[in-house]
């Protein structure tokens, strides 16, 4: 982006229940959500990294929009000679970039419920019609409780373990996973760089947590690609026109602003399938979700983005 200025606004968004992933139990998130304006208009991004990701930090990315000064210019030089370390930065500035077009997105892409073993998730997400569930499992999780399921509808399960398996554990649901047609795939058994994954193999096992963008990744199974932590836009969308195969595109507990940005990306791929946002209503009221929830994504028509902007505290 060349010219204009931008600003920035940190929020933080806490959960109504502690959320539990392979990393531990998270309270609440940070986000900084930022706009943009140059003589191609004024465009939004958010930075929002995750947990457990090896991306920037909040307090980094901010270290770089101080230095900047609000000089947009100068800002995208600086991400875009440390692109690779600055992922979340370059995704948002991918963001600001296409902000018309991602504005008037108003399409739905079919999404994936997500479920907690610990509570009734499933029976909820199963009424409200999603298709697809995808369902945390760790170490301690027995397969009669996914068969339980299974018993419940007819859809597909993917079940997501965030790096939170053993070899010999992954082993075992890598094996439950190609043995029944019904589970899509396995999604990142092992901690990030496990040796294990060698012997594991790749069908049926996605990566996720390893897996950030598409620079010096050589897994040539199925991936997570959470749009926000993907650095920038146009090289991930170079790389996905010359790869093969699916991909799956995910949430990282976005605001409306990221979530919009998401979806319009995801929706780019002809070969989208089903993602994975089922996201919304997990944090104490604070505003900042504005979508619909259920089992289509949609994008939001006539939002008024700039008096969204001016209402962030």
């Amino acid at each position: 982006m060349k010219g204009g200025f931008f600003d920035f606004k940190r929020v933080r968004r806490r959960f109504r229940s502690p959320l539990v992933t392979g990393v531990g139990s998270i309270d609440a998130v940070d986000r900084v959500l930022l706009r943009c304006q140059s003589e191609t208009g004024v465009g939004y991004g958010e930075i929002a990294p995750w947990p457990g990701f090896p991306s920037e930090t909040i307090d980094q990315a901010i270290e770089v929009m101080r230095s900047a000064q609000g000089n947009l210019s100068h800002l995208s030089s600086t991400v875009q000679a440390s692109r690779a370390a600055l992922p979340c930065l370059a995704a948002a500035l991918s963001s600001c970039e296409h902000w018309s077009a991602i504005a008037a997105y108003d399409g739905e892409l079919p999404c994936a419920g997500l479920v907690a073993l610990s509570g009734d998730d499933a029976p909820a997400k199963i009424a409200a019609g999603f298709q697809t569930l995808k369902i945390k499992i760790s170490a301690t999780t027995q397969e009669p409780s996914i068969r339980e399921i299974f018993s419940l509808f007819a859809g597909q399960v993917r079940l997501d373990a965030n790096g939170s398996l053993n070899l010999t554990t992954a082993r075992s649901w890598a094996d439950f996973a190609r043995s029944e047609n019904r589970v899509e795939f396995l999604e990142q058994p092992l901690p990030i760089g496990h040796p294990g994954y060698a012997s594991l193999g790749q069908d049926k096992i996605a990566l996720d947590e390893s897996f950030l963008t598409p620079a010096g990744n050589d897994w040539p199974g199925l991936v997570v690609v959470k749009p926000l932590l993907a650095g920038d836009w146009t090289e991930l969308r170079a790389w996905r026109e010359q790869r093969p195969g699916p991909v799956v595109y995910s949430s990282c507990f976005e605001t409306v602003i990221g979530r919009q940005a998401a979806l319009w990306l995801a929706s780019l791929d002809e070969n989208v399938g089903t993602i994975g946002f089922d996201t919304l209503g997990r944090f104490e009221h604070d505003a900042r979700d504005r979508h619909a929830g259920g089992p289509m994504a949609r994008g939001l028509a006539d939002f008024d983005w700039d008096a969204f902007w001016r209402e962030i505290s």
